[in-house]
């Protein structure tokens, strides 16, 4: 596949300010996932239902709420160096401190887990406002994959370690080496970061040419940016492109943390697997996201470099992953082969990879100076999606006996996401 277009260097700089972001990444889905593992033995000391289960997993999302919004106005406004440090070192400690929290009783465990939530919330609108300052505008869906892909990367740290560290440690330990990853992550990050490149780059101001109409530079560089209004409440409930991509965003992290919260309980208590197998096989889609998510970056980025409608491959990228999800959704329920069920949700997690040239860059089209606010809106509403997901699934499981409401229920919420965003997604810049 050829490379992304490469006519403008990386900054100085910009590639170490990539890979600590990718860092960030993983550290967070590591910290946020081994719950998922560990809450099998958790529950089995405590004696917790999978109601109290989905609860303490809830609970981090509750918190992932509420900083979301005004982590992305801070750092589009002033830079996201210390808004994203601050956060990784706050979320880390909440992680060394989750085991004495479980000691002390559900609610202090439920108030860990809200903060932690919270301090995890500022990573990607950060991230986003960091990248708008750092990445030429025709290379950032290749680095949101690379970054996107540490989603899938710390989850498959997750899931090979944290049964091994349940093994031959404990529950606690695992808790207590991933929280150190964190303050080891800051230390580095406050002494090599900066929130802007200086100078500022020259497209940076769109005063570079744009010579491909096609180009996210060409978007970017479209008229005086100082023309376009500022991101209001009125005006994204009035952008079709806003709309679309909120909705793709709910609707893929309904499934997306379903999977991650809830696949290693299911082949364990439903297809009959062992704790260290469930996180094993568990694994195997978490893998193909892993692999697939820089691909469908690079992907994207190729495709417009050789002339292809942004508008189109984004829509055409993001079908095909609602459509992924759906299928699996349906194919788990007609079968009680654990590896067949392995497989689909493979196949299903190598196709969600494709909204990275969907719903997960439009933000930087359609406001590439305010990307890490607009990000903080929907991701949100995401948020909202992911701790109904959890909860309800679990709630599901205690009502119905069985996995298969759950399931259905996913995937017709994939089928609503794929129909909204073809009909309402959009590429044209509307803000500032």
């Amino acid at each position: 596949m050829a490379s992304a277009p490469s006519n403008n260097p990386p900054l100085p700089g910009a590639r170490l300010m990539l890979v600590m972001t990718v860092l960030a990444v993983y550290i967070c889905m590591i910290d946020r996932i081994a719950i998922s593992i560990a809450i099998i033995p958790m529950a089995e000391e405590q004696g917790w239902s999978p109601t109290v289960q989905g609860a303490v997993m809830s609970a981090f999302f509750v918190g992932y709420l509420l900083l979301q919004i005004p982590a992305g106005y801070l750092s589009d406004r002033f830079g996201g160096k210390w808004v994203l440090g601050l956060g990784v070192i706050f979320w880390s400690l909440f992680t060394l401190l989750t085991p004495i929290s479980a000691m002390l009783g559900l609610s202090i465990l439920f108030l860990c887990r809200f903060l932690m939530g919270m301090a995890e919330s500022v990573t990607w609108p950060s991230i986003y406002a960091l990248y708008s300052q750092w990445i030429h505008p025709d290379r950032r869906a290749s680095a949101v994959g690379l970054m996107n892909s540490g989603i899938a990367g710390g989850s498959v740290i997750a899931l090979i370690c944290t049964p091994w560290l349940i093994t031959v440690w404990s529950w606690q330990g695992a808790f207590y080496l991933y929280g150190a990853l964190g303050v080891a992550w800051f230390i580095v990050w406050i002494v090599s970061a900066q929130s802007r490149p200086s100078p500022l780059p020259q497209w940076h101001s769109g005063a570079a040419p744009a010579t491909d109409p096609s180009s996210a530079l060409a978007l970017e560089a479209s008229g005086d940016a100082a023309a376009f209004p500022r991101l209001t409440i009125g005006g994204m409930l009035r952008s079709r492109a806003v709309w679309a991509i909120a909705i793709a965003h709910i609707s893929i992290n309904w499934s997306l943390y379903l999977i991650l919260s809830w696949f290693p309980t299911f082949v364990s208590q439903e297809l009959g697997a062992d704790l260290q197998t469930a996180g094993l096989l568990a694994l195997a889609p978490t893998l193909m996201s892993l692999i697939m998510a820089p691909v469908a970056g690079r992907l994207f980025d190729t495709l417009v470099s050789r002339g292809y409608g942004r508008r189109k491959v984004r829509r055409v990228m993001q079908t095909t992953a609602f459509a992924g999800i759906t299928l699996a959704m349906l194919a788990v329920t007609l079968t009680d082969s654990l590896m067949f069920s392995v497989a689909v949700i493979t196949v299903s997690n190598a196709l969600t990879a494709f909204s990275i040239g969907g719903f997960a860059t439009n933000h930087l089209d359609i406001a590439p100076n305010q990307s890490g606010l607009l990000m903080g809106v929907t991701n949100t509403l995401a948020a909202v999606s992911s701790s109904v997901s959890v909860f309800v699934s679990g709630l599901i499981q205690d009502v119905s006996g069985g996995w298969d409401a759950v399931f259905y229920l996913a995937a017709i919420v994939s089928v609503f996401g794929a129909a909204c965003y073809g009909l309402l997604a959009d590429v044209d810049r509307e803000f500032h």
